[in-house]
């Protein structure tokens, strides 16, 4: 596997020895940019912006219906040196939050530095450039003005998209810089443009990147990589987060997905994972997230849709159910546990009824839970029942009944247990079977090849497979350098699989089997050919970073590593599984069930020593291999 990017302190550096082209998304309040950046074949810098504006819709009631404006190449500002053009051969690409480009003119008489970001509140993206003589004598340097507008007609009206930057010019003592901002924004015509301050904007941005990396759920373990690719990834699943009609939704981005929610990306992926981060915006937008969904939970028991799009106006089911009720049980029910909120949980219960009814509603005559698709809506058959809607029917049922428990609904949560121990053997006796030489599960009835969902039950605690299922997954039937293969002998990969499979081999006890694909995996998202975060899938969609695939990531770490499961509003289950190559884990800042802790995880001979601390009070446990502690605050 070949590696071009090195570790900094916080992010990653490219040297631009040879051409190359990636991309990258970063996101504010008010608009995504996807930056394309790299060195061309002459050696000069490429830069090219496509920016998304969630509120600014180009179609009513449409899924991808957001304003694009793309700026490239002519809308960057050029300088001259003592009257002649001065062209950007750039030398390093630094990532850290922030795309940050270092070019040399070719007398390598300037140092052009490019700070490249979107505005954390604004409707703006800023290219704060510095410009330094690098020379012992004074430099007359000067750039042209760049100033374009393009009127787009929309389903707002007519919007304004604009590319500003005023003509600059100096001479400049040896070691002086200029200081020039490029802004590009898009408003509704009538409105006055932003003027953001190029510096104030770039501190800003670099707060929020502080904030979500290390501002709480800190990771410390001796793999720097591991830490980097964790910290880098609460970024990209938390800045995902867009001012809209319907409050701050959390969407995946992407391109074409903004100002809008799904059963699967938002409700089962980043919901559950949100509380422990902290972060108030995020946990709002999860809120949000359920709270539309449960628009469409009628007493007629008609499925809830499986995108809620447009601000929340309108809504998409193009592959009718996928077991989007059952997504949002799970997802709502492990997000109201980690929450610790009684209130809040009494409010949304409700939720939690509707989908389990609906849900076992689609009960089979043999017991698992039927759909019409999966999360994958028919890219690959599915069967009129599935593995992975029934792994998240069970696990939804267990994490509800927990919450009934706790909220004195003794009667329904007895049932829904009853009802998840059921189904549990019916995924057994449906699902188990002997696939291409392993004792694990087909995907479907009449499924003949390997799948990379059967992860699934591993994550919700159904180990019965667990040795089968761990080497299939592990296989060179099914994991290549990217990941787990969708189907065996196919090329297709998706992310999100690739982490649930991680999570569970390592919540099934298997952290020394599967440690050295999760760091064959990170390295080649973090320092490879396209980085810094978890993506969507290949050769779909160009390797997008979507939002809640890196939330995913996450979870590997939360879930699988620490074990970490709410199964009360004050009370975690853990069951480790740091392995013997890493040795210990510490997370600290963790934010679960009201409160904040740290918790610290040392590998033993036969199991792992916890200590949690709290309030200034440390709780010490040796949890054997296995096993799980359940602590309670």
């Amino acid at each position: 596997m070949k590696t071009y990017w090195e570790q900094t302190a916080n992010g990653i550096r490219r040297r631009a020895d040879a051409p190359f082209v990636d991309h990258v998304e970063m996101a504010g309040h008010q608009l995504a940019a996807i930056v394309t950046y790299g060195k061309g074949e002459d050696g000069t810098l490429r830069l090219c912006r496509e920016l998304c504006y969630p509120r600014l819709r180009t179609l009513p009631r449409d899924t991808v219906g957001t304003l694009h404006a793309r700026h490239g190449e002519d809308q960057r500002q050029r300088w001259r040196v003592d009257g002649v053009p001065a062209e950007e051969y750039p030398e390093e690409f630094v990532f850290d939050g922030v795309l940050t480009v270092v070019s040399y003119d070719p007398g390598r008489r300037l140092r052009i530095t490019r700070h490249c970001f979107p505005c954390v509140e604004q409707a703006a993206y800023i290219e704060h450039v510095t410009v330094e003589n690098l020379t012992p004598t004074p430099r007359h340097i000067a750039a042209e003005a760049v100033d374009t507008t393009e009127y787009v007609r929309g389903a707002g009206g007519v919007y304004t998209l604009q590319a500003r930057c005023p003509a600059r010019e100096a001479v400049l003592a040896a070691g002086e810089t200029l200081v020039s901002d490029l802004v590009c924004s898009a408003r509704l015509h009538r409105l006055p443009p932003p003027e953001p301050d190029g510096t104030a904007e770039l501190a800003a941005r670099q707060a929020l990147v502080q904030q979500l990396t290390v501002g709480s759920l800190v990771l410390d373990c001796p793999d720097a990589e591991l830490v980097q690719f964790f910290h880098l990834a609460k970024l990209r699943a938390a800045e995902s987060i867009f001012d809209t009609a319907a409050g701050p939704l959390h969407s995946p981005g992407g391109g074409p997905y903004y100002a809008a929610i799904w059963a699967n990306d938002q409700a089962e992926y980043a919901g559950p994972f949100f509380p422990f981060m902290g972060y108030e915006r995020a946990n709002l937008a999860s809120r949000n997230a359920y709270e539309l969904f449960g628009r469409f939970m009628s007493p007629a028991g008609t499925p809830i849709p499986s995108s809620i799009i447009d601000e929340g106006r309108d809504f998409w089911e193009g592959q009718g159910d996928r077991g989007d009720a059952a997504m949002v049980l799970y997802g709502c029910s492990r997000y109201l546990l980690a929450q610790g909120d009684r209130e809040l949980a009494q409010e949304m219960f409700w939720m939690l009824r509707w989908t389990a009814d609906f849900t076992l509603s689609k009960k089979t005559p043999e017991g698992v839970i039927a759909s019409d698709t999966d999360e994958l809506e028919g890219r690959l058959p599915a069967g009129d029942a599935n593995l992975c809607t029934s792994c998240l029917a069970y696990g939804g049922l267990l994490s509800a009944a927990a919450l009934a428990r706790e909220l004195g609904e003794a009667e329904t949560a007895r049932v829904w247990n009853a009802e998840a121990l059921a189904l549990r053997q019916a995924i057994e006796s449906y699902f188990g079977a002997e696939v291409s030489g392993y004792r694990t599960y087909r995907y479907y009835d009449g499924n003949t090849t390997l799948r990379s969902w059967i992860c699934m039950p591993l994550t919700m605690g159904i180990f019965d497979r667990q040795e089968g299922t761990t080497e299939a997954l592990l296989s060179d039937r099914l994991f290549r350098d990217d990941g787990v293969l969708s189907v065996e002998g196919d090329v297709t990969f998706w992310d999100r699989s690739t982490l649930y499979a991680f999570r569970g081999i390592l919540q099934a006890g298997g952290s020394d089997r599967v440690y050295p694909f999760i760091r064959r995996y990170v390295t080649q998202r973090l320092r490879g050919a396209h980085v810094p975060y978890a993506v969507e899938a290949f050769p779909e969609g160009d390797q997008r970073h979507l939002s809640a695939e890196s939330a995913l990531f996450a979870r590997v770490i939360t879930e699988g590593l620490c074990g970490m499961t709410p199964v009360g509003l004050h009370r975690l289950a853990l069951r480790p599984a740091v392995p013997e190559a890493l040795g210990r884990v510490t997370l600290r800042g963790i934010h679960a069930g009201g409160g904040c802790f740290d918790l610290a995880i040392t590998r033993r001979e036969g199991g792992h020593t916890v200590v949690i601390t709290s309030d200034g009070q440390q709780t010490e446990r040796f949890i054997p291999f296995g096993e799980e502690y359940v602590w309670e605050r």
